[in-house]
This record gives C-alpha cells, sequence and structure tokens, in this order.
C-alpha cells in the first residue's frame, strides 16, 4: 500500500513539474517571438577533449526575424557564419561553404538548432530531436537543458541555455556534441529594436 501512495505521489509530483516546464518554455517562447531585431557581443569558447584544449574566438551577433542570424568573428577577423532561410554560410579561415539547408539534411538539422535556440522555440526543438528538455530559474535567469534520448553520429548530446530573467532573451548557451568536444558563447551588450543593415544577413559573393 505504501509503495502505491509512495508511486502515486511521485507521479503527481512529475506532473506539477512537467506543467511549470511548459508553462515556464511557453512564457520564453513567446516573448521572443514578439522580438525584434537583437544585436550583442558574444564570446565563444571551444573546448577540444581530446587535447583539453580552449579555443576563444569574439564577434558580433546579429538575429532578424525568425530566420535570420549571423556571427561575424572580429577574431579571427576571416571567420563567419550567416543563416538567411534556406542560406546556411561558414567560413572557417580560408575554408567558406554554402549550404542549401533544403538539400543538406546536416545543415538544416544545424540551422534550425541555433534558429531555436535564439528564438526561444526550444520545446518544438526538443521533441524534433527526441531530448528530454527541463527548464528552472536559476541564479543567472531561466536554465533549460535538453538532454538527447539516444546517441547519434552526428548532433548535440546535450544543450544548455540561460535566458535573462526580465528579456528572456538568451545570453548563455553551451552545445556538446557526442564526442564531448563544447562550444559555448555568452552574450552581453545587447541591444534590441536596432536597425541592422539587411546585408549583414547575405554571403559573401565568391
Amino acid at each position: 500500500m505504501k509503495k502505491i501512495l509512495f508511486a502515486t505521489v511521485m507521479s503527481l509530483f512529475a506532473i506539477v513539474i512537467q506543467a511549470q516546464d511548459n508553462a515556464l518554455l511557453q512564457k520564453i517562447e513567446s516573448a521572443n517571438a514578439g522580438m525584434p531585431n537583437i544585436e550583442a557581443h558574444f564570446v565563444q569558447t571551444k573546448h577540444l577533449v581530446a587535447t583539453d584544449k580552449q579555443i576563444v574566438t569574439e564577434g558580433t551577433l546579429y538575429i532578424a526575424d525568425n530566420d535570420k542570424m549571423a556571427m561575424y568573428y572580429n577574431e579571427p577577423s576571416s571567420d563567419l557564419l550567416v543563416i538567411n532561410g534556406e542560406q546556411f554560410y561558414m567560413k572557417q579561415g580560408k575554408r567558406a561553404r554554402l549550404y542549401n539547408t533544403a538539400k543538406n539534411k546536416p545543415m538544416a538539422s544545424l540551422s534550425n538548432t541555433l534558429l531555436s535556440c535564439v528564438r526561444g522555440k526550444v520545446a518544438d526543438l526538443a521533441q524534433q530531436n527526441n531530448a528530454d528538455i527541463t527548464a528552472q530559474k536559476g541564479s543567472k535567469g531561466y536554465e533549460v537543458t535538453l538532454v538527447s534520448r539516444e546517441k547519434k553520429a552526428k548532433g548535440y548530446a546535450q544543450i544548455d541555455l540561460v535566458y535573462d530573467a526580465k528579456s528572456l532573451i538568451l545570453v548563455y548557451m553551451k552545445m556538446t556534441e557526442f564526442n564531448g568536444i563544447s562550444n559555448t558563447y555568452e552574450m552581453s551588450q545587447i541591444k534590441t529594436g536596432t536597425t541592422i543593415d539587411a546585408a549583414k544577413f547575405q554571403a559573401p559573393a565568391k
């Protein structure tokens, strides 16, 4: 009898927690749905597990609408990432690639992951990627964690996000791959409602 009662209480507790998580996730998504253009400084830290080396880069992040995102690196100044609808452009050093996400599933997944995180559409992202999701109020803001339910060849084992407690804008993102390599992004000097030149979201001509 005690075991049945305990199981019932734990089940009800889980339902309450899930409802609270869902309410918080909806709050974040709703706030970002009406968010104007966003401009912010970012610092990226890449952790290489094999050598325990950290590579730190920084630059300016631009976000517009629901399908436009650009990361202009100051150091190294050659690096660039641009998402504009089905276009996904990446340049690292001398290597540059332009992808059509309608024809490239892995890049479509990466594009969707990045846009979903910066725009707060994380509940849908978790469902699309078969991941468990939790949300809670933390010391630095609203903390959201996605953990994959299965190991895959590519993609992310875990994504940790922090949304500012007041604005609900993304201020921290850590993306950990299945091989342990992680990229952490910290945003600061955030500006909203600024006019962003449309050219920022255009892939450079070859």
